[in-house]
């Protein structure tokens, strides 16, 4: 059995003064959802945050903001579309699609360039490659417009391949592991605290969980199976030293390879600091405000392999 674990990603921010995304309600993100070939299993809410678990990933929905990631053979650009259509452009402070490479890309309904040419028919972009194509990398398309990202506003993903077997089989469903087990044993309902969870575990293997606390999310995205395997971590909750986070992340998966991926505005120079040798590294500063870091990183050789510092 192979599932395609690696995401694609829309973030979008409306401007000041315009109709909560919130008030929608749940019917309408179930229709946006099913846009891009998925559907919601769950929610979790507080008074700032929506946090829905897909059948294929997350959506987080603020009065001003909304996150979507999707994986498998979701078409999350069609879900895109509509949201331009229903929200108006003209209404956006920003929009930024990623998509990381995929394992089979044979087997996915469209590639990035397919997707960038039915999102430049209905808005101005600019697209970019962040690594190496023929090794891991991240594409990414934004909306050409001006924006100034508010000075806490930093998103940290880290996306890892070839994850520990011990690691993985905690992931797979059977009476000895159920979510209580999850939950106890693998570390990732503390991996920041005080957050609320709500979680999923596939049949027959594959977890999912968002976090939420106030405005602040982290999700998690397992894809265990031996040929492909894959973990996606992400959060906004980035205060603080987030290389605390990554170390966390890192013991808990044991990947063999990881991309550390920071949005962070313009004039802020967050420090990361992995445990991993650094194979790539890239910046780059975009017109909608942001800067974005993409570092990938391999497991060190036992008995080797400094700390890196990188800044961001």
């Amino acid at each position: 059995m192979f599932f395609e674990g690696p995401e694609k990603k829309v973030e979008m921010a409306l401007l000041p003064g315009r109709p909560s995304l919130r008030a929608r309600g749940r019917a309408y993100w179930e229709g946006i959802v099913a846009k891009s070939r998925a559907q919601i299993l769950s929610s979790l809410s507080n008074d700032s945050l929506d946090a829905y678990l897909l059948s294929e990933s997350s959506l987080f929905v603020t009065d001003t903001w909304l996150t979507m990631i999707t994986c498998g053979r979701t078409d999350l650009v069609s879900a895109v579309l509509r949201l331009r259509d229903d929200l108006g452009l003209d209404d956006l402070q920003y929009l930024i699609y990623e998509r990381k490479n995929a394992h089979f890309q044979e087997y996915q309904p469209s590639n990035f360039f397919d997707d960038v040419r039915r999102l430049t028919e209905a808005m101005p972009g600019r697209s970019f490659r962040f690594g190496d194509g023929d090794d891991h990398h991240v594409f990414l398309f934004h909306l050409d417009k001006p924006y100034q990202p508010a000075p806490d506003d930093l998103t940290l993903e880290i996306l890892m391949h070839g994850v520990d077997p011990q690691a993985s089989r905690v992931f797979m469903s059977g009476p000895a592991r159920k979510r209580d087990f999850i939950r106890e044993k693998s570390g990732v309902w503390t991996i920041l605290p005080g957050f609320e969870v709500d979680d999923h575990l596939f049949e027959p293997m594959g977890y999912s969980l968002n976090a939420i606390r106030g405005p602040k999310y982290y999700t998690i995205h397992v894809t265990p199976q031996k040929i492909g395997s894959y973990v996606s971590f992400e959060t906004n909750s980035v205060e603080g030293d987030a290389s605390d986070t990554v170390s966390r992340v890192l013991e808990i998966f044991k990947p063999q390879s990881c991309d550390v991926v920071l949005f962070q505005p313009q004039g802020a120079r967050k420090k990361i600091r992995c445990g991993y040798p650094l194979k790539r590294s890239v910046r780059h500063t975009l017109t909608c405000g942001y800067r974005v870091g993409f570092d990938h990183h391999f497991k060190p050789l036992a008995g080797a392999a400094p700390a890196f510092e990188i800044v961001l």
